[in-house]
């Protein structure tokens, strides 16, 4: 299940007597040797925060300068290179400049696992991604970096109320080639058809696990709930490789310990699907084996599920997780069905004309220092207006997927006010390397004041009222754009 929100991975109170109750239900599924390293992790693991870099957005802060202004002592995650715990942190990461530029995410460090297990040659090129249950978006900002943003990631999910935080993750990380949907996943495999170069399905569970932390808390759960499920969760599976092209692999995960909601899931697509996909062996991604189960109780399953990965938490200080990184051998037609439909001129969005094209362009290079709309074109993308907004948007999205109802695609990269033109803070981040218009970094009270909704006595009557200014923290790092108004700064979101 996809992590539920930026706060510190953490022990979540109450949790002993329901650790007990999970520690004696799966005490058999543990091997003898692991038994009693598990049973202490169960009593007395407290997972510190975790943090994963940002590799697009490295200028603000490494893991060691990072480290050293905030007082942090950080451990990597064994199975993600890009992955950091916190175990001392003077500085919780979520109240830095840093983590408001997007330099990195925080999340459970098992919730690393599902991307850390796929070769970097599944990302090569410009590969079509599918994130089937993103929200709040953590795994999809992981596939962001390894796939370089490059291609195309469809992010979505089935939660209505869900969305905005999605819609928020990506726009904060920079992920350009992306769009976001509201969709069922049931109806994926339908509409698109042996479509996707690349799939993650981390699916909704019953989050039951040998230690409770804040964004996994357990909880009870009656048999038939979980047995509705496992059914939802083969439901979903089997859409998702149904979806998936003929050699395109797939990360089926969970943070649930259930072996039904687990490998009995993964056991039943092996049946369904035969010979036409297979579990690939990830265990050489790990620093050691953490294999998956092929039977509990009475059940016995297809000895391949041994290749998943089960985290019990002793193993690499995490909390409980699955994954199995599945491969589509061969094609396996199914029903189909016309997807969703929309007319991008009911979207909201339009093209520009050449005339408005042009006009943007010049304002945009006037605004950034910089080239924006080459920028743009450079990347595959196309300047497409959204009311008073300018937003970049994949190509891929206008020639494959215009008329697919979509909550967002690509990013914002400034609005027109009264004042004239802003940039968007998020834009501005991604691209700032490029920005050749003037930067000021505050002293740390006006930091301070600024980061508080306070405007600021920056302005001066050289500036032309709406100029803006690019701010930043003094070690660099952006903190947001003011917009001159007389001796004023003022920030206008």
């Amino acid at each position: 299940m996809a992590e539920k929100s930026k706060r510190s991975s953490r022990r979540a109170a109450p949790t002993e007597p329901l650790s007990e109750t999970m520690l004696a239900r799966f005490e058999r599924l543990i091997p003898e040797d692991e038994r009693a390293a598990a049973s202490e992790a169960a009593r007395t693991l407290t997972l510190p925060p975790a943090i994963r870099l940002n590799p697009a957005k490295s200028a603000f802060g490494t893991i060691d300068n990072l480290s050293a202004r905030y007082g942090w002592t950080a451990a990597p995650v064994e199975f993600c290179a890009s992955g950091y715990r916190l175990t001392e942190a003077a500085v919780a990461p979520g109240t830095t400049v840093e983590h408001r530029a997007g330099a990195f995410y925080i999340m459970d460090s098992a919730s690393m696992l599902p991307v850390s297990l796929v070769e970097d040659s599944v990302f090569a090129g410009k590969p079509l991604i599918l994130d089937m249950a993103a929200s709040p978006g953590g795994k999809t900002t992981h596939l962001v970096s390894a796939s370089g943003d490059r291609g195309l990631i469809l992010a979505n999910d089935s939660s209505a109320g869900r969305i905005g935080a999605l819609r928020k993750v990506l726009k904060n990380y920079g992920a350009r080639n992306q769009l976001v949907t509201n969709f069922s996943g049931d109806w994926i495999g339908e509409w698109f058809p042996e479509r996707f170069d690349f799939i993650l399905l981390d699916a909704p569970c019953s989050m039951q696990s040998l230690i409770s932390i804040d964004s996994h808390p357990m909880r009870p759960i009656s048999e038939r709930e979980e047995a509705a499920l496992a059914e939802r969760q083969s439901r979903l599976l089997t859409a998702a490789l149904n979806a998936l092209r003929p050699g395109g692999q797939l990360v089926y995960s969970t943070c649930t310990l259930s072996p039904l909601e687990d490998e009995a899931v993964v056991d039943s697509a092996l049946k369904r699907f035969g010979r036409t996909i297979d579990i690939l062996d990830v265990h050489r991604r790990l620093p050691r084996p953490a294999p998956g189960i092929s039977a509990f109780g009475s059940t016995t399953l297809d000895q391949r599920t041994e290749r998943a990965v089960r985290l019990w938490p002793h193993r690499f200080k995490t909390a409980g997780f699955f994954a199995a990184l599945l491969i589509k051998k061969e094609s396996a037609p199914d029903a189909s069905s016309p997807p969703a439909f929309r007319p991008f001129t009911k979207s909201g969005c339009r093209l520009p004309t050449a005339a408005e094209e042009r006009e943007t362009a010049a304002a945009l290079e006037d605004l950034f220092g910089y080239d924006a709309a080459a920028d743009v074109a450079a990347k595959e993308g196309t300047l497409v207006f959204r009311d008073e907004e300018v937003w970049a948007v994949p190509n891929r999205v206008l020639s494959e997927f215009a008329e697919l109802p979509a909550k967002s695609m690509g990013m914002r990269i400034a609005s027109r006010r009264s004042v004239g033109w802003v940039a968007d803070f998020d834009w501005t981040t991604h691209v700032w390397g490029q920005i050749g218009a003037e930067k000021i970094a505050l002293d740390p009270p006006e930091v301070e004041r600024w980061l508080g909704g306070q405007e600021l006595q920056r302005g001066d009557r050289v500036r032309t009222k709406g100029t803006n200014l690019f701010l930043t923290d003094r070690n660099g790092v952006p903190i947001g754009i003011g917009v001159v108004s007389g001796e004023r700064v003022r920030s206008l979101k």
